[in-house]
């Protein structure tokens, strides 16, 4: 059942339109309680594995370009006038989590000081 449930995703079939088709084969064959079980860890292993896209380098480093843009068009727009070791400190950082914080704190800080400092 389980490949008869992964063929149906992989053409295009909705969630919906495949649970009611296993209702239908539910309502007409009974399995044993344990196959059940199996079955259904299957489906939410599949599912789980569904929602995890993998994410491919290229894509990492677009994301990571983005959010440096992000940050240096937000903070001349909240202070003016941005000072290049600023821009350059933005452009050098490679670390993901860095830069996420970096974006937030470009939104929220209350300056261009403050900021330099998270930099530093």
């Amino acid at each position: 059942m389980f490949e008869l449930l992964t063929i149906l995703f992989e053409q295009g079939y909705s969630r919906e339109g495949v649970l009611g088709l296993f209702r239908f084969i539910d309502w007409i064959m009974v399995l044993p309680e344990e196959l059940v079980r199996s079955f259904k860890q299957e489906v939410r292993s599949y599912e789980e594995a569904r929602r995890m896209r993998y994410v491919t380098s290229v894509e990492r480093l677009a994301k990571k370009e983005k959010t440096r843009e992000h940050i240096i068009k937000i903070l001349p727009t909240r202070f003016e006038v941005v000072p290049e070791a600023i821009v350059d400190g933005v452009n050098v950082i490679n670390e993901p989590s860095l830069l996420e914080n970096l974006f937030t704190s470009a939104i929220t800080i209350g300056s261009l000081e403050e900021f330099q400092h998270l930099l530093n």
